[in-house]
């Protein structure tokens, strides 16, 4: 086992600048970290060194790739990335896959309900779930805001006063839905099982949940055009969606901008308000302090206690409603929350320790642990290469959905450096770009 972690990316927007943090913090202790998209990555684990692999999910789309990599000899950790936002057990349950919980060496939770609710679920990772927290929470405190800054100041300079709405219409504005039918995907990743009838139920309830969370958000967005005067609506679509959806819709509108696969938080941090329908952008922004709207019309579907966003947020039921409570979120100049007390005290309960800022490292720290486990030494002084006489296998062609992460040099180099600066990197990084969105870091 060589001193490499080898982190596995699908969705920029949201896991660039965190992954980024752990890069940094693995790159401290003395590893060579290769981070970036997904497909051309694990296309080419017979050709490259075994190390340690940090995926950022664990159901069974992604468990494909983890067997496939535990195959090769590489160990394997994850996160989950979909359950950040959880606010129950059945929630923390979802996630989890069973074959990805056969497969792990290493799991990170980000609580102890989170390790609890897994390790019940799944006995045999008793002894492999580590408690970490997770750093995009870390990125969302005062600690972590600073390195948005310049981000932040472009984007109200060029945009002005904006709502920002957060879409989450993953299964019926599917970015999938013209290579594959949702259903299918909902099949693979085992989040639908045909035979059984609860599941089918639950599924057919969630789609209908969709519909009419899309109508009643797009409701005011409308409104806002004559109700908000002198503030733009901004629709950044999940990175699920299809972007082409909005951007047709409102194409002639001069006050709606569409702002697909941007970061999240600098984007959050700059708006007056945000409204979503049970999104776990939600609950980000009561952690960045910035008034946020959740609309929810079918408040007794699952849905909405599932998230934690509906306990931390004002929830309405329909956009009549939405427009009120919407404009006194806007004109509250001190950017303060109703009922925020009772809101902190629930962040607190779910992310006791955030302020620490030590997610990251911690993760980092497991994947140095894992590799020393399975018998490999941290040696500052080794570099990566491919194996002696293996080729690299490159994609035949980029995938219209794999733009979801696309990373150009000239942005990984800018995010990370703020977030090496986060982590106290102060090490020079070698960095070299290995493939489309795939790139070498380690310490010179």
């Amino acid at each position: 086992m060589n001193p490499i972690a080898y982190i596995s990316l699908e969705l920029k927007a949201r896991d660039l600048d965190p992954r980024l943090l752990v890069a940094a913090e693995a790159v401290k202790r003395g590893l060579n970290v290769i981070i970036g998209q997904q497909w051309v990555l694990s296309k080419n684990n017979r050709s490259m060194p075994q190390g340690a692999y940090l995926f950022k999910t664990v159901n069974e789309i992604q468990a494909g790739y983890m067997t496939d990599a535990a195959s090769a000899g590489y160990a394997i950790t994850a996160s989950d990335e979909e359950v950040l936002a959880c606010a129950c057990d059945s929630c923390f349950q979802s996630g989890m896959g069973r074959t990805a919980a056969k497969t792990l060496d290493m799991f990170f939770a980000q609580g102890q309900q989170h390790a609890d609710t897994v390790i019940s679920q799944y006995p045999n990772l008793s002894d492999r779930v580590r408690i970490t927290g997770n750093p995009r929470i870390d990125l969302l405190t005062a600690w972590g805001r600073v390195s948005f800054t310049n981000q932040v100041a472009t984007i109200r300079e060029k945009v002005g006063r904006y709502v920002l709405f957060n879409t989450n219409f993953g299964w019926i504005n599917s970015i999938w839905n013209a290579k594959e039918d949702t259903k299918q995907i909902a099949i693979r990743t085992g989040h639908l099982v045909l035979d059984d009838p609860a599941s089918v139920a639950a599924f057919e309830t969630e789609l209908e949940w969709e519909r009419s969370n899309m109508t009643e958000l797009e409701k005011v967005i409308n409104w806002m055009q004559l109700g908000l005067p002198g503030f733009k609506a901004v629709i950044r679509p999940h990175p699920a969606e299809n972007p082409g959806y909005w951007k047709s819709k409102y194409a002639r509108s001069p006050h709606v901008l569409i702002a697909d696969n941007t970061p999240h938080i600098p984007w959050t941090i700059a708006s007056a308000a945000l409204v979503h329908t049970t999104c776990s952008t939600g609950m980000e922004a009561a952690l960045l302090d910035v008034p946020a709207l959740s609309i929810t019309p079918r408040p007794k579907a699952p849905q909405h206690d599932y998230i934690l966003s509906n306990q931390v947020n004002p929830t309405v039921k329909n956009a009549e409603e939405a427009y009120e409570v919407l404009t006194a979120l806007v004109d509250n100049s001190n950017r303060t929350m109703t009922d925020a007390d009772n809101y902190r005290s629930t962040l607190d309960k779910f992310y006791p320790d955030r302020d620490r800022g030590t997610s990251a490292g911690q993760i980092a720290d497991g994947l140095v642990d894992i590799i020393k486990r399975k018998g490999g030494t941290i040696d500052r002084s080794y570099r990566w290469t491919l194996k002696p006489g293996q080729p690299w296998y490159q994609l035949e062609r980029r995938q219209e959905w794999q733009d979801k992460f696309t990373v150009e040099n000239q942005e990984f180099a800018v995010r990370l450096k703020a977030m090496a600066d986060l982590a106290g990197l102060n090490q020079q990084i070698g960095i070299q770009k290995l493939d489309d969105s795939l790139f070498l870091m380690y310490a010179k």
